[in-house]
């Protein structure tokens, strides 16, 4: 889901329990089936309770360099792929660069991402932050800078988030996130406040020490004047393989 994305860059720093050495490069790389292309709340493909035909593959990799002990410089692509307007084909393609800092206690990030669909493209600046404490929580400002596709609005989204994870054996691990998406201003129509809620229930098994099988269910609740959805709520499902190097 699109709204993950910002909190990719709050990953990479030091909320790991093995922190990157100066100089060190890593990344990863996944692809994902999922049931609704979701975008800060908007059910992009209109899939809402009965997503058939609206189905979307997302491969994505993302990199990440760490500068010294505190920063890192993150970038990354992630693909809409389906068959939504007939032909099976990339639909959209987002890319980012971002800057992240470990204050131990809090991690910050500053990204920008570039969302490019047919001709038209969408200019999007993300600041987050991030607590290395119970529950995860974390707070993302997403602005879009231009209008893009939107329909001629601009605007901010504000999301706050949580999680909680456990181990169910060395192999398999279960996340529960949470989060509650506002508009501050004109985002996805002209009215602001509540956008969005969701909850879901993740799970992800090791393959190997690098790869690993992920899969889960997300349920949804989006006001109708905020967001426009077919449907105000609905359960999504999504699948992947993952592999950090």
């Amino acid at each position: 889901m699109k709204n993950t994305l910002p909190l990719l860059v709050l990953g990479a720093v030091g909320m790991s329990a093995s922190p990157l050495a100066a100089g060190e490069l890593t990344g990863s790389a996944s692809i994902d089936y999922n049931s609704h292309f979701i975008s800060y709340g908007f059910d992009v493909w209109g899939g809402g309770d009965s997503p058939s035909g609206t189905e979307t593959l997302n491969p994505s990799v993302s990199l990440n360099y760490q500068i010294n002990d505190k920063w890192s410089f993150n970038t990354g692509f992630w693909l809409d792929i389906n068959d939504n307007t007939g032909t099976s084909e990339t639909q959209e393609t987002d890319t980012w660069i971002g800057l992240a800092y470990d204050a131990g206690f809090a991690a910050y990030s500053a990204t920008l991402q570039s969302w490019q669909y047919a001709s038209d493209t969408e200019v999007i600046l993300d600041l987050g932050v991030s607590f290395d404490t119970f529950l995860s929580p974390s707070i993302t400002l997403h602005h879009r800078l231009d209008e893009g596709a939107s329909g001629g609005f601009d605007g901010t989204f504000l999301v706050l988030g949580g999680e909680h994870s456990f181990d169910v054996n060395e192999c398999f691990s279960v996340t529960i996130p949470v989060a509650v998406g506002f508009a501050l201003d004109e985002f996805h129509t002209t009215d602001d406040g509540y956008g969005f809620a969701s909850i879901g229930l993740q799970g992800s098994y090791a393959l190997t020490d690098s790869a690993s099988f992920n899969f889960g269910v997300t349920y949804y609740d989006t006001d109708e004047d905020v967001v426009g959805n077919a449907d105000d709520s609905f359960l999504t499902y999504n699948a992947g393989l993952s592999y950090d190097f």
